[in-house]
C-alpha cells in the first residue's frame, strides 16, 4: 500500500519518532485488543483539536468538541473554529497530529474508520507496511492492537500477523462489504474537511 505508507511517513508519522463507525484506540478497554486489516488505498491526515463546549458534563466540566484542521492552525485559527463551533480554546490546548484509513474490525464485523494520533500506533504500523511483501499485498496482513493502563497512562501495543483474509471464505464477506461500503460513496478523505466517510458528503 505504497500511498498509506507514504501518507504515514509524509505527515510526521516516522519510525524515529461499534456501532458509530469509527474505532478509536481510547475506546479498547485494559487488558483487551481489537483486530483489524487495512482497507482501500486511501487515507486521511491533519491536525485534531478539543475545545471546549458551552454544554457541561455531569462532574461540572465543559464537554469537549473535536475539530480537525487540513494543516497545523494558528492560534488564531484555533480560535475561530471555537468561535464558529460555539466554545472556547483552553490556554494549553494544542493541536494533534492525526492519520485515519478504513479498516475491517474482526470484532465488530464491521468496516471502521481507525483514527489515532499516538506515535506508537503509527510507528508499528510504518515499520510492517515498509516491508515490501506487506506493501504489495497488505490485505494478507492483519493488525493487533492491545492497551494497558488507563487515562493519561493508557499505553498502547500494536502487533502485526498473517492475515485471516489469506482464506477466502473470510475474504469474501470482508471484499464484499468494503465493495457495498465504497458503492455508498465511502471517501476518507472527507475526514478532514468534517465530512462523514462512509456518505463522502459534509456532516
Amino acid at each position: 500500500m505504497p500511498l498509506l505508507t507514504k501518507a504515514l511517513k509524509d505527515n510526521g508519522f516516522s519510525k524515529n519518532t461499534s456501532g458509530s463507525g469509527f474505532l478509536n484506540p481510547s475506546s479498547i478497554k485494559e487488558g483487551s485488543e481489537v483486530r483489524f486489516t487495512i482497507l482501500g488505498d486511501n487515507s486521511a491526515t491533519g491536525y485534531e483539536l478539543w475545545i471546549d463546549s458551552k454544554e457541561l458534563r455531569e462532574d461540572g466540566k465543559p464537554k469537549g468538541i473535536k475539530t480537525r484542521f487540513q494543516s497545523e492552525p494558528s492560534r488564531a485559527d484555533m480560535q475561530e473554529r471555537a468561535q464558529e463551533l460555539g466554545g472556547t480554546v483552553r490556554d494549553d490546548a494544542l493541536p494533534k497530529q492525526f492519520m485515519a484509513f478504513a479498516v475491517w474490525n474482526y470484532e465488530t464485523e464491521a468496516v471502521q474508520v481507525f483514527e489515532f494520533s499516538q506515535q506508537s500506533i503509527a510507528n508499528p504500523l510504518i515499520a510492517a507496511l515498509s516491508d515490501e511483501e506487506v506493501e504489495a499485498e497488505p490485505h494478507l496482513t492483519d493488525f493487533k492492537i492491545s492497551a494497558t493502563g488507563r487515562g493519561l497512562e493508557k499505553r498502547y501495543t500494536v502487533s502485526s500477523l498473517a492475515g485471516r483474509r489469506r482464506k477466502p471464505a473470510i475474504d469474501g464477506p470482508i471484499t464484499e462489504a468494503w465493495d457495498h461500503a465504497v458503492a455508498d460513496g465511502f471517501d476518507i478523505t472527507v475526514l478532514v474537511s468534517g465530512g462523514d466517510p462512509f456518505k463522502g458528503t459534509a456532516f
